[in-house]
């Protein structure tokens, strides 16, 4: 059973959904960080150092949030994730003050971690009951909120400047009532230990490879993320109103890639498919290193073509590894995977202070060099 299915189960919709509701939220605030480092008057070094904040956060809140999985259950974590989650985004935008601003970041890459690690735990031990593949195509949701989160976010960033709080508003009301009607379908699930599970506390060795893999690709992730719109403002020269095209042609391509992703797992094995998905994104970058708008804006959608299948994956393969407990195995990636995310974008803002954006696009191709060469490593 592949990924197909989500859309014709409720069963699978309903968590897969939470990847969208997540998506929308985070490229909602992406899209306005132009908008926050106007407002409060900070250069883009400032913003990489206010990011950090959001990977501390997420790195505080990490060995708590496994432990909270067995304690609330798996279900019941996800959905109050979600609405912590969602929540927690005012704070960027009502923070008067720089220092506000980094206290609001903390806050939210506590969240994120909470909701990062329910979600995939729960389709992870989804996958485990079923006996199917949806963890790539739950992903692809992901994909899809981040397309409709850009889009929107390009027509309304830099608007009136009331437009934004009204913005987040609605979303997050729409979200969370979306999730009301859905949560029957996964709130009472919860991850029950099985005999030859091993509690761990820190099952890293076994799982190095994996997340160093995942670690890479989130860095990349992230930066691209939270960067995309300036680097095509300050390097491409494009318009106010094409700056979120880069993330939402980015978010297109992991979209087609993830629901596709697990009938070409199940047909070609995890390590093959993640070599191929990596000289993918590698050619994407070079487009995009080009500098043209056409170029740009194709290896964006290249890069998310070639990233799309590879969290998703590295996620199974950790959940699925013998005498390891599922949780464990998702909570290293998960925290592995979401402190790249968010510590790409710091590293691109220091990169882009000292040099320039395009210097630090160009070192994002070198990460990803080494994850290629780190799956050659694993045949």
């Amino acid at each position: 059973m592949l990924s197909v299915k989500i859309f014709n189960n409720r069963r699978y919709f309903a968590p897969a959904f939470l990847y969208a509701c997540f998506s929308l939220i985070f490229s909602t605030w992406v899209i306005y960080i132009p908008y926050i480092a106007d407002k409060l008057q900070i250069t883009e070094g400032k913003i990489g150092g206010a990011l950090f904040f959001t990977s501390f956060g997420s790195l505080v809140m990490t060995p708590l949030s496994n432990r909270l999985v067995d304690k609330v259950g798996v279900g019941r974590l996800a959905f109050f994730g979600f609405v912590f989650y969602a929540l927690s985004l005012y704070g960027m935008f009502l923070a008067p003050t720089y220092s506000l601003l980094c206290l609001a970041l903390f806050f939210f890459g506590t969240m994120s971690s909470v909701f990062a690690i329910s979600v995939n735990s729960l389709t992870a031990q989804i996958e485990k009951q079923a006996g199917i593949y949806i963890m790539s195509g739950s992903h692809g949701f992901w994909s899809m909120g981040g397309i409709v989160g850009a889009t929107a976010g390009s027509f309304l960033a830099g608007m009136d400047h009331k437009i934004p709080l009204l913005h987040i508003t609605l979303l997050i009301i729409l979200l969370i009532g979306i999730q009301l009607w859905l949560k029957k379908e996964y709130f009472q699930i919860r991850i029950e230990p099985q005999a030859s599970e091993k509690r761990r506390k820190l099952p890293l060795k076994p799982l190095f490879a994996i997340a160093a893999i995942g670690l890479v690709t989130m860095v990349s992730e992230g930066a691209i993320a939270d960067w995309s719109a300036l680097y095509l403002k300050k390097v491409v020269f494009m318009k106010g109103q094409l700056l979120g095209l880069g993330y939402a042609l980015f978010s297109s391509g992991m979209a087609l890639g993830r629901f596709a992703g697990d009938a070409l797992s199940h047909r070609f094995g995890s390590w093959k498919m993640l070599r191929m998905a990596f000289g993918t994104s590698l050619v994407g970058f070079a487009l995009v290193l080009l500098g043209s708008p056409a170029g740009s804006l194709t290896g964006f959608f290249i890069i998310g073509t070639g990233f799309s299948v590879v969290v998703p994956e590295v996620y199974r393969l950790a959940s699925r590894m013998k005498d390891i407990k599922t949780a464990d195995g998702v909570s290293v990636i998960a925290a592995t995977a979401n402190i790249g995310f968010l510590t790409g974008p710091v590293v691109l803002g220091f990169i882009a202070e000292l040099h320039s954006l395009h210097m630090s696009f160009l070192v994002l191709s070198a990460f990803v060099s080494t994850a290629f060469l780190l799956t050659w490593l694993k045949r």
